[in-house]
Order: C-alpha cells, then structure tokens, then sequence
C-alpha cells in the first residue's frame, strides 16, 4: 500500500488543486488529522504571531469530530511542507482559509474531501475512505513501539477503547508481541 501512496502523489500532481490535494494528504497521513480537522484549517491555525510553524495547532470545537477541541502535533517534516505551501499567501490575513475550492472561492467541506481522496484511492485500486491516512498514523506509531496512551493523546480519541481497536486489528503489532515471548 506504501508504494501506492507515494505513486498517488505523482498522480496528484496532474490534478487540478495539486497543490492543495497534496497539502490535505499530508495533514491526514502526517498529523493523523480527520477531514473535518483540516477542511477549515486558517493561517490563525497553523502559524504563530511572528509566521513561524505552531509545533501545536489547537483546534476549537467548530473544527473537530465530537464539537471538542483538539491538539494535533506537528512534526518538523511536517512544518517544512506548511511553511512550502503558505509561501504564496497573504500571512496578513490571518483569517484566511488553507484550503478553497477555485469553482466556490469557499473553503472545501469534508465530504468534497471525503470524495476526492476516495477517487485517487480508486485510481490505484485501492478501497480506501478519507480516514486512511489517520489510520496509517495511528498504525505506524503502534508499530513503532509508541504506548498507546500517547497514541491515544496525539489522536485526540476520548477513550482508549478506540485507540485500542488500530493496536488490535493490526497483524504486525501482534506478531510482534508474540514474538518477545520465551520459554
């Protein structure tokens, strides 16, 4: 599925919103963001006072599943390809939104989003929904070792339990676990 995602980004780069379309990947597959997270995204958001990349970008509930804010981390990868993609904006506007439609000059809803990642999913064959890269986020930390209560608070999920279903559905975790015991 990797190479699909790195194949996915060339196929992007055809598209019209390129730019945008790439920028909404990498919310959902590097800060683990859910569409409705990152549909509204605004410069006030992501950039502190002085344009440099929040290593927290807080969100209030208007912008996050549940009406509860948020707090999503942002790793240094991740402030490189923000501080790229705002290059062309107007930082004084402080207002203005990440990501709009050229067809409405509004921002995108998550069901657009929802759709568009859906169809380059489907390009590659893969039967994938908007949540795959959250999922993959979720995934790769498990993976990688990372205790499921950070997990949990980087995720920003209410309950363990839901966490605990991503730790639970992936077979390299469990291989792992079974492999550490002895006799």
């Amino acid at each position: 599925r990797q190479m699909c995602i790195r194949d996915s980004f060339k196929y992007i780069d055809a598209l019209n919103n390129a730019k945008q379309i790439k920028m909404m990947f990498r919310f959902n597959f590097l800060c683990g963001m859910r569409c409705i997270n990152f549909a509204y995204l605004q410069v006030k958001d992501v950039l502190n006072d002085d344009n440099s990349v929040k290593d927290i970008i807080e969100l209030t509930p208007d912008k996050n599943k549940g009406s509860k804010k948020a707090k999503y981390y942002v790793n240094d990868e991740m402030k490189k390809f923000i501080k790229e993609y705002l290059s062309g904006f107007n930082l004084e506007n402080r207002e203005k939104f990440l990501f709009v439609s050229q067809k409405t000059n509004k921002p995108y809803n998550r069901n657009s989003i929802s759709r568009i990642f859906t169809s380059i999913y489907r390009t590659f064959n893969m039967n994938c929904s908007s949540h795959y890269g959250r999922r993959n986020y979720i995934t790769s930390l498990l993976t990688n070792g990372i205790d499921i209560t950070t997990v949990k608070t980087l995720v920003n999920h209410s309950n363990i339990q839901t966490t605990a279903i991503y730790y639970n559905e992936n077979e390299n975790i469990l291989k792992n676990v079974v492999n550490q015991l002895h006799i």
